[in-house]
């Protein structure tokens, strides 16, 4: 019998080979999974971005209609950095609702209050809110900022209101802020036609 038969692996042949596909095998599904976490992350901030998009959108209709309140208050009410509230048809049924855009957390928020009762009013226990758009990154960003007729910076939107002809609306839009990439910018600037002082 011959016992020095050189077919087949040794040992450490063997680790060697399992070693390597080992290897193989865990780089392999890592680039598998962080294949499929880039994709997701894609998927959700194509939504996001779409959806603060759509959102945009409508405040700048909602923005460029508003008009005095159905009891002939000032178009323009909360003006703040977060916050934005003014009177619009919003619903075209002939009657003026008070509409609030608001940031809370990574939140975009909307609140609408229809006016009830005769005289008409307008009641905070009305106000019914709902969130617009998700992942909104504007902690330490201004969602809002307001312009006078020359286009100049208002410093005091709440104690100027009147003065406001032009509403800079800015959102950040992150899914992961976290980490890279950026924020991904809507950036939309909104004339009121009831105070255009160039009719």
């Amino acid at each position: 019998m011959n016992f020095n038969n050189k077919n087949g692996f040794t040992l450490i042949e063997l680790l060697v080979y399992v070693l390597i596909f080992s290897i193989l095998a865990f780089l392999s599904s890592e680039f598998i999974v962080k294949g499929f976490r880039t994709t997701t992350y894609g998927i959700e901030q194509d939504e996001a971005t779409r959806t603060a998009r759509r959102v945009v959108d409508t405040m700048i209709l909602e923005i460029r209609e508003a008009q005095g309140s159905s009891q002939g208050d000032y178009l323009l009410q909360d003006v703040s950095p977060q916050s934005l509230s003014f009177f619009s048809d919003v619903d075209s049924d002939n009657e003026i609702e008070k509409v609030r855009y608001f940031i809370d957390g990574d939140l975009l928020k909307r609140s609408i209050i229809q006016p009830t009762g005769n005289p008409l009013e307008y009641l905070v226990d009305d106000e019914i809110t709902e969130t617009v758009a998700e992942h909104i990154n504007n902690q330490a960003l201004d969602a809002f900022t307001y312009f006078d007729t020359n286009q100049t910076i208002i410093v005091n939107p709440g104690g100027d209101r009147d003065k406001i002809r032009l509403i800079n609306v800015n959102l950040l839009v992150n899914v992961t802020p976290e980490i890279m990439p950026a924020d991904y910018i809507l950036d939309m600037d909104i004339h009121i036609r009831n105070l255009k002082d160039n009719l």
